[in-house]
């Protein structure tokens, strides 16, 4: 289960935090190719988002993700996460075939007819978040760019995301969520972000499956 804050920000700087919370040191700036995979709208349908992600000196990774629930409202996400990297001589991660199919897809005969819908490139600066001394959550600013392959032009703009540790329990993630939030979105040029940025661009773009 992924759970993570999301905010929209002027400039991609780290902010300023609360009394009580701290930041490590900045691991090297990542840049991160995104591809979001399906066939005629079948995974979105479903309820699922699947990514094929190339980064930095990291192996390509798959990974699905439902949806944002469509009643939730605020910067924060709770949603399911599978996130594998194939091993040799498998084209998607089993276990997102596995999810896939539970959800009614059938993926043996949708594999060779998926197409990328949407590009996101991303440079994301990532640090860890400490609450005292507890480390919490893992923070990053990411610089966005999105593009579809059917469409001219392209969106841009900068992320915040809080993605919080998943050992951290349910209750310290809850009260980090509300004293990081309001303090936030009391910062100048702060605002929630709330969507996935897969939505957010298909939102922007107008793009229809």
């Amino acid at each position: 289960m992924e759970r993570e804050l999301k905010f929209l920000l002027d400039h991609p700087h780290l902010p300023a935090l609360p009394a009580g919370y701290h930041l490590g040191t900045p691991q090297p700036r990542l840049h991160l190719l995104d591809e979001y995979l399906d066939d005629r709208g079948q995974i979105r349908g479903a309820g699922w988002r699947l990514r094929r992600r190339r980064s930095d000196g990291e192996a390509m990774r798959y990974t699905l993700k439902s949806a944002r629930a469509a009643e939730a409202t605020g910067p924060l996400s709770v949603r399911v996460e599978i996130e594998r990297i194939p091993t040799e001589g498998e084209e998607i991660p089993v276990e997102i075939v596995a999810a896939l199919t539970a959800a009614g897809i059938d993926v043996a005969r949708m594999r060779n007819q998926l197409q990328p819908y949407l590009t996101l490139r991303q440079e994301r600066l990532s640090v860890a978040l400490f609450n005292d001394e507890v480390e919490v959550a893992l923070l990053s600013i990411d610089e966005v760019r999105a593009e579809a392959p059917t469409l001219a032009g392209e969106q841009r703009w900068n992320e915040l995301e809080i993605e919080f540790l998943p050992a951290v329990p349910t209750e310290i993630c809850d009260q980090v969520a509300d004293e990081i939030s309001a303090w936030l979105l009391s910062q100048p040029g702060v605002s929630v972000g709330g969507e996935s940025k897969v939505d957010r661009a298909g939102r922007l773009l107008s793009i229809s499956l």
